[in-house]
């Protein structure tokens, strides 16, 4: 969505294409109200249930081919730059430089977590805290996941 408002903001014509049922689900109608604000006086486009299927250069434009989950038909869009987002990738570097630190060395016990038990993994004597994985060094996921993982994990130290 920060990248839809700053590409409409800068005069460009924009249609937001997303393979959902509705505009970025994972926002959450909160945080979805400011976002719409900025965007529909910019009269941003948008199309649901779509996504892209092939690009291809056609002299200084794009022609974008876009399909749907919901059947076996296309519609073609020539256009003059495509912004794909495909979630993003773990940013996992303090955990790994923080793992042979922990007492537990990163380590769950999935079993406990399953069961709603503490973690009492001790795999490092000199580690002076637990540490744990969550949210997107885990894998591109929403803000909930990661509560959710943290709750789970610490609600019992």
């Amino acid at each position: 969505m920060q990248a839809a408002e700053i590409i409409a903001a800068s005069g460009a014509r924009l249609e937001y294409v997303t393979p959902e049922r509705q505009i970025a689900p994972d926002i959450g109608g909160t945080n979805l109200t400011p976002y719409m604000r900025e965007l529909l006086p910019l009269d941003v486009t948008f199309t649901l249930c779509r996504r892209a299927l092939h690009a291809s250069p056609e002299g200084d434009r794009i022609r974008v081919t876009l399909g749907s989950d919901y059947g076996d038909f296309t519609r073609e869009r020539l256009v003059d730059q495509l912004v794909v987002e495909h979630g993003t990738l773990p940013l996992d570097e303090v955990y790994f430089a923080l793992k042979p630190l922990s007492s537990n060395l990163g380590e769950v016990d999935y079993d406990a977590l399953i069961d709603g038990r503490s973690q009492a993994i001790e795999r490092n004597a000199d580690g002076k805290f637990k540490l744990f994985r969550i949210g997107d060094a885990v894998a591109s996921r929403n803000i909930h996941a990661a509560i959710y993982d943290a709750l789970r994990l610490v609600k019992d130290l």
